[in-house]
């Protein structure tokens, strides 16, 4: 689904700031300047829009990467966030009001 969500990461290579563009409850696709190795593990923070708490993966894995931009596979979230995710992801944003 596509979206333009802020998102914090942290892991062994370090960590940064970017958007989250792409969203499924497999993975991601995130834009950002930090460049991460294909293979690197990290920690997610993604802000969805609204007063929605962050959806907080705990380990993912990074599976490509193309200028600024990098695919992220999902292994584990942290307490209710995959049901959040899920849920989000069912609902879909909708058309944007001005």
């Amino acid at each position: 689904m596509p979206v333009d969500y802020p998102v914090q990461f942290t892991g062994d290579e370090g960590s940064g700031y970017g958007t989250v563009t792409n969203l499924t409850l497999a993975g991601g696709e995130v834009d950002s300047q930090i460049q991460l190795s294909i293979g690197a593990r990290v920690c997610l923070h993604v802000q969805p829009p609204g007063a929605r708490p962050p959806i907080i993966i705990t380990l993912a894995i990074i599976r490509w990467k193309q200028g600024d931009r990098f695919g992220i596979e999902f292994v584990r979230f942290e307490g209710t966030a995959k049901e959040q995710l899920k849920e989000m992801l069912n609902q879909g944003e909708g058309p944007v009001q001005d």
